[in-house]
C-alpha cells in the first residue's frame, strides 16, 4: 500500500450523534432511490400550501418492505464508513457529487429529452437538489467501501489456487464454461441473426455493392470468407453459421485468457471465476454470439490487445514476443473497427513513456508500425482496390445534432446567412426531422464535406445559446455518461432478410425455439438486478470509478491500461446513439479484467517481485533479455 493506507484506521466506536446522522443520511437516500422522477404539477393551484404537499404525495412511491430494507443496507454501509474514517475524503467527495449531478441530468434527459426534471419550476429544482443528495450520499459510501475492501485484502496474506486441478487446467475450464455458455445461443437460432450492416458487409463482398470503409473491410472479408468456405462445404447456413462458431470460440478463449492472466499475476482465482461466469451467462453475450455482425468481434480483439499490454505492465520490460503480439493485436484492433485506431494509439503512446531504454523503443516501434499501416491502408491500399474512404460526417454526430436541436427550438433566431448554409449542407427543412436520441436522420442528408462555412456559423450559433448545445450533448449521450438505460440492441431474428434467402440463408427451427431464446433476451432487460447487466453507463462508471481510485492511491502507471476504456467510452459519445451497449462493448468486455487489475495494483504493491519470481520459475525465457 501508499502511504495513503495510513488514512484509514482500525475500526472506531460510533458515537450517538453519529449513528442519528447516519439514520438521517439513509433517510434521504431511501427517498431518493424511491422517486418516481417525473414533473409534478399538484392539483390545487389556488392553494400554494396544497399544491406544494399534492407535489409531493405524487413524488414518491413505495413497493411493500423495499423502502423499510433499503434504508437497513445503507444504514449499515453508512455506519461500515463511518466507523473507519478519521476524516472525510474530500476527492471522493467531490467525485461522488460530479457522478451524482451526471446521474439525475441524466434521468431527466432519459425521460424527457430536456432537463425540464431539475428546471420546470422551483418544486422540481428543489426536489432535484434533494434527489441529488440522496445519490451523492450512496455513491460516496459505495465508494469509499470499495477502497477499503481495497485496504483490508492488501492486509491479508495472499496464497495461489489451492485446487490443483484448476490451477492447471484453468484456461480449458473457463474455455469450456464460455463455449457452452454461449453454445444454446448459436445452436438454438441456427444460423444465426442478421442486421443490415453485416447484409451489406456481405452484399460487398459479393460484388453487388460498392466497397466502403464505413464497415471495416477486414471483417467484410473475415465475413464474406467464412460465408463463402461453409457455403462451399455445406451450404449456405453452415457459411453463416461459421462466423457465428468463429466468434464464440475467439470469445471463450480471449475473455478466458484475460481472466487466466489476472489468476497469474496474484488475483484470486474466485474473481476470475466470477469473471468466467459473467462472460458465459450473462445472457446479451450469448445474444452477441449468435449476430452476425463487426462489434463482437472487434470487442474481443480490443480485450486480447489489453491482455497483452498488461502483461508488459507487470513485468515492467517488453521483448520481442510481446512486441509482436501486442502489434499483431493492435492491427487487428485497429482495422476491425473505424474508430478503433483512437482507442489503441493513446494507450501505446502512454506505455511507451512509461517504459525504459529497450523496453521503449520496442513499444515506438510498434507504435509507429500501427500509425504506418493504417495510414497505408487509408491512403494507398483502399484507393488502390476502389474502396471508398471514410467520410468525415461520420465523426460529426455531436455537431449536426445541435444545429437541428437549436433550428428547433430558436428557429426564430436563425440569420438569413445561417439558414442559407444550413439549407446547403443539409436542406433546411431537414432540420425537423431532429431525433433527440439518435443522429442518423439529420446526418444522413448532409450533402458535402466542404463544411468551412458550416463550422462558421455552428461556432456562431453556439455563442448565442451555449444552453441548446450542452442539452444535444447530453441527450445523444446520457446512456452512456450514467446507468439510466437498458440496451442489448443484437437481437433474436426469426426470419431473413431478402438478400441472405437469395444467398439461400434461412431459419431451421420453428420459431418457437428461437422465441425462447427472445423471451430470455426481454427478461434480461427488466428483471432486477439482471438488467444492470445491459446498462451501458454502469460499465462507464465502473471504468472512471476505478480510474478514481487508483489516482487516489497514486498507481498513475496502472491507469495505463484503462486508456482504451476510457478512450472507447469517448468515442460512444460521439456516435449516433443515446447507448448503444454495441458500441461500448470493448470496454464492457473489459471491465472484469480493469478490476482485477486495480486489485493487483494496489493490494499487491510492494509483493511485484514475488510475482515475477513466480513467472520467471514457472517460465524462465518469459523474462530473459529483457533489455
Amino acid at each position: 500500500m501508499t502511504e495513503n493506507k495510513s488514512e484509514i484506521t482500525k475500526e472506531k466506536k460510533i458515537s450517538q450523534r453519529e449513528s442519528f446522522v447516519c439514520f438521517l443520511l439513509s433517510c434521504i437516500a431511501v427517498f431518493t432511490l424511491h422517486c418516481k422522477f417525473e414533473i409534478f404539477g399538484g392539483g390545487f393551484p389556488d392553494s400554494a400550501l396544497l399544491n406544494g404537499l399534492n407535489k409531493l404525495y405524487n413524488t414518491f412511491y413505495a413497493t411493500e418492505f423495499a423502502d423499510i430494507f433499503t434504508l437497513t443496507a445503507v444504514y449499515l454501509m453508512l455506519r461500515f464508513v463511518v466507523a473507519r474514517e478519521e476524516y472525510r475524503d474530500t476527492a471522493t467527495m467531490i467525485f461522488s457529487l460530479i457522478l451524482s449531478v451526471t446521474l439525475v441530468v441524466s434521468i431527466s434527459f432519459h425521460k424527457f429529452n430536456s432537463a425540464d426534471f431539475l428546471f420546470a419550476n422551483v418544486y422540481q429544482l428543489l426536489i432535484s437538489l434533494f434527489c441529488i443528495v440522496g445519490f451523492w450520499i450512496i455513491l460516496y459510501g459505495i465508494i469509499r467501501c470499495v477502497c477499503f475492501l481495497f485496504e483490508k485484502a492488501a492486509g491479508r496474506k495472499r496464497s495461489g489456487c489451492s485446487r490443483p486441478f484448476l490451477e492447471k487446467h484453468f484456461f480449458l475450464i473457463g474455455f469450456a464454461v464460455i463455449f457452452l455458455g454461449w453454445l444454446p445461443w448459436i445452436v438454438m437460432n441456427y444460423p444465426g441473426s442478421g442486421c443490415p450492416d453485416s447484409v451489406l458487409q456481405l452484399r460487398e463482398f459479393f460484388g453487388d455493392a460498392e466497397w466502403g470503409a464505413g464497415h471495416p473491410p477486414l471483417s467484410t472479408v473475415i465475413m464474406g470468407s467464412l460465408f463463402s468456405f461453409g457455403r462451399f462445404a455445406v451450404d449456405a447456413n453452415f457459411g453463416y453459421f461459421l462466423y457465428c462458431l468463429m466468434q464464440t470460440c475467439a470469445g471463450a478463449a480471449i475473455f478466458t485468457l484475460s481472466m487466466k492472466k489476472l489468476k497469474d499475476i496474484g488475483v484470486p482465482a474466485v474473481w476470475c471465476l466470477i469473471g468466467i461466469a459473467f462472460f458465459a451467462f450473462t445472457p446479451f453475450w450469448g445474444t452477441y454470439a449468435q449476430w452476425v455482425e463487426k462489434d463482437l468481434l472487434y470487442a474481443e480483439a480490443a480485450v486480447l490487445q489489453t491482455v497483452c499490454m498488461m502483461d508488459i505492465l507487470v513485468r515492467r520490460q517488453c521483448s520481442t514476443k510481446n512486441a509482436v503480439l501486442l502489434a499483431i493485436s493492435t492491427l487487428f484492433a485497429v482495422f476491425l473497427r473505424n474508430n478503433g485506431i483512437y482507442a489503441v494509439l493513446p494507450a501505446l503512446i502512454l506505455l511507451a513513456v512509461w517504459l525504459k531504454a529497450a523496453a521503449r523503443r520496442r513499444i515506438a516501434v510498434v507504435t509507429l508500425s500501427v500509425v504506418l499501416f493504417y495510414e497505408g491502408a487509408m491512403k494507398l491500399l483502399y484507393p488502390a482496390l476502389d474502396i471508398q474512404g471514410l467520410s468525415v460526417i461520420e465523426a460529426l454526430s455531436i455537431p449536426f445534432q445541435q444545429t437541428a436541436r437549436y433550428v428547433c427550438e430558436h428557429s426564430d433566431e436563425v440569420t438569413e446567412e445561417e439558414r442559407a448554409v444550413i439549407e446547403e449542407v443539409f436542406g433546411y427543412e431537414f432540420m425537423f426531422h431532429y431525433d433527440p436520441v439518435i443522429s442518423d436522420p439529420i446526418k444522413i442528408h448532409c450533402k458535402t464535406v466542404e463544411l468551412g462555412e458550416y463550422y462558421k456559423i455552428w461556432f456562431k450559433m453556439f455563442f448565442k445559446h451555449p444552453e441548446t448545445y450542452v442539452a444535444a450533448f447530453i441527450n445523444k449521450g446520457y446512456g452512456y455518461l450514467a446507468p439510466v438505460s437498458q440496451n442489448i440492441e443484437a437481437w433474436i431474428q426469426t426470419d431473413c432478410y431478402p438478400y441472405m434467402e437469395q444467398l439461400g440463408v434461412y431459419h431451421v427451427f420453428d420459431e418457437k425455439v428461437p422465441n425462447i431464446l427472445g423471451q430470455i433476451w426481454n427478461l434480461s432487460q427488466v428483471l432486477p438486478l439482471v438488467r444492470y447487466l445491459c446498462t451501458p453507463g454502469l460499465y462507464t462508471w465502473i471504468v472512471v470509478v476505478l480510474a478514481m481510485i487508483l489516482m487516489k492511491y497514486r498507481k498513475r502507471s496502472a491507469l495505463i491500461l484503462f486508456v482504451p476504456s476510457l478512450m472507447n467510452i469517448l468515442v460512444c459519445l460521439a456516435s449516433p446513439l443515446a447507448g448503444a451497449i454495441r458500441y461500448e462493448l470493448p470496454a464492457v468486455a473489459s471491465v472484469p479484467m480493469l478490476i482485477g487489475w486495480a486489485y493487483y495494483s494496489i493490494v499487491c504493491d510492494g509483493s511485484d517481485r514475488i510475482i515475477l519470481q513466480k513467472i520467471s520459475e514457472d517460465k524462465p525465457e518469459a523474462l530473459t533479455n529483457q533489455g
